[in-house]
């Protein structure tokens, strides 16, 4: 390696030193979503000195979603991207914005790079979507009583209760089916055997529980003679309350 050579290696590997000193990205590592609510990805320019001028800046997973040129101008290429999403850029700040994000767009990351005056520079964010069910139907079929949850995510299980006895692992197992949506959604559908109890008035119970924490994220219950039922959603941390609430209750209207 001859001195010129040498010098121009010592100089490549100086620049990328230099230019990240003089400008960098702030963005947040992790952004955690929330089923069917609004979530943005913020990406900030900044410099030591004066003078930045930012000639592309832009938003991409595998392809590119949004972009700002030298004048400002925001352009969206939504391609094939299941989730609605527009781009908003002030003063060196480009925010991607999704109205709702959807399970199979959270499997990589989002890239933000900057190219400039003073340097190219990029980073990453990931986003982690909450833990989710949604109680979704409730029947009796032929005295079997079945239950729905939609929009489940990441997975689930179903557990059953007759009262305050527990079915999960016992001799009568529910039937149970999972479906998977375009946009990564699981709805699961769980329908108890017929059994010996089915005739009492004690009120059944189907909870969700979330394979991600372990807890109840959705239940339903069902009372009825076969005809009718009744749902309750929402409620994760009382889930294994809810029967013994409803039999309290039933034996409230009885005396």
């Amino acid at each position: 390696m001859d001195f010129t050579t040498l010098c121009l290696f010592w100089f490549v590997l100086a620049v990328p030193s230099t230019s990240q000193e003089l400008v960098t990205l702030r963005v947040s590592p992790t952004v955690v979503a929330k089923f069917n609510t609004r979530v943005t990805l913020h990406c900030n320019a900044s410099t030591s000195q004066n003078g930045l001028l930012i000639k592309h800046m832009g938003w991409t997973q595998d392809t590119k979603l949004c972009s700002v040129n030298e004048e400002g101008t925001v352009i969206s290429h939504h391609n094939n991207f299941t989730s609605p999403f527009h781009c908003e850029y002030e003063d060196g700040r480009l925010s991607l914005v999704f109205q709702r994000m959807q399970p199979l767009e959270i499997k990589k990351h989002f890239m933000c790079k900057l190219r400039s005056n003073q340097g190219v520079v990029h980073g990453f964010t990931t986003v982690e979507l909450q833990e989710n069910g949604e109680a979704a139907d409730s029947s009796f079929q032929n005295k079997s009583p079945r239950c729905t949850f939609s929009h489940v995510y990441p997975d689930g299980e179903v557990h059953w209760f007759h009262g305050s006895r527990n079915l999960s692992g016992g001799s009568e197992r529910p039937l149970t089916s999972k479906s998977l949506d375009p946009q990564g959604w699981l709805t699961i559908t769980s329908q108890l055997p017929v059994h010996s109890d089915q005739e009492s008035r004690l009120p059944y119970n189907c909870s969700l529980r979330s394979a991600l924490s372990d807890a109840y994220i959705a239940s339903i219950a069902l009372v009825g003679n076969g005809a009718t039922a009744w749902r309750s959603s929402d409620i994760p941390k009382t889930a294994l309350c809810l029967p013994f609430a409803l039999t309290l209750y039933r034996l409230e209207i009885m005396d």
